[in-house]
């Protein structure tokens, strides 16, 4: 569970002490310090932390819960939502008519991770890239299946969001992902890697950790690039291009 460290001692003249808590939990979800599927401290922890009652603090979980930011399940504790149910069901409409779209939503994915990566390498920090490192000593153990390797590589692409301390950049690869996840499923497909897939990922991620290590911006965002290209050529072996439509797409061009 995340502890909330540095909060504003600035409150607007008129603002209630409510509206200030949720001021103050919108930034940090905006920051990244809070990211989608982070469960909040409970009310008596962010009480003492923000120095108010939990009263106000109550209240202002309310508001960002009817905002859509947070939610909750009885026993479970609050939560930062990571995706709005809402957002992605047009989408998947889409790819289910069309396949191809399922390429052009991981071709997206490409471009709006290389935002991250290059974020990420100007922001990161030690412990950012110790915990990096962690998730790939554990994919590159001797024996380690594909399947769980695809699992770790995925942990470790969350680290690097959380690296990159936006949480717009945060909350929009959890739609996109999620909807990607989505559309594989509703194609049949589980996208497993084999292992040489694994192989190459876990490359791609290692020269990742070094640039981001080394402060270059433009490196990690190519090799973010093409980490997702290797992920579209496993979706491609599952759920092959429409050859009529690429070569019309390439005729128009």
């Amino acid at each position: 569970m995340l502890k909330l460290e540095n909060p504003s001692d600035q409150r607007d003249p008129g603002q209630s002490v409510a509206q200030w808590v949720v001021e103050e939990l919108k930034r940090y979800i905006a920051s990244g310090d809070l990211a989608p599927g982070d469960r909040l401290p409970s009310e008596r922890q962010l009480s003492e932390t923000l120095r108010v009652s939990r009263v106000s603090v109550r209240s202002a979980l309310q508001n960002l819960k009817a905002q859509g930011l947070l939610s909750s399940v009885q026993g479970g504790g609050t939560h930062v939502v990571a995706l709005d149910p809402s957002m992605d069901r047009p989408l998947l409409h889409l790819i289910d008519a069309d396949p191809n779209a399922l390429h052009d939503l991981a071709e997206m994915i490409g471009q709006v991770a290389a935002f991250g990566a290059r974020r990420a390498a100007r922001l990161v920090d030690e412990a950012d890239l110790e915990d990096m490192k962690a998730v790939l000593g554990t994919m590159a153990l001797s024996g380690r299946s594909p399947g769980l390797q695809a699992t770790d590589d995925v942990k470790f692409h969350a680290l690097l969001a959380r690296a990159s301390q936006s949480g717009a950049f945060m909350h929009l690869m959890a739609v996109l992902q999620d909807t990607l996840g989505a559309a594989l499923t509703l194609q049949a497909n589980r996208n497993q890697p084999s292992r040489e897939d694994a192989q190459t990922l876990l490359g791609l991620n290692r020269s990742l950790v070094e640039a981001l290590a080394h402060r270059d911006e433009d490196r990690a965002a190519d090799l973010a690039v093409q980490h997702a290209a290797q992920r579209r050529l496993l979706i491609t072996r599952a759920v092959p291009v429409d050859e009529r439509r690429a070569a019309s797409s390439q005729a128009a061009e």
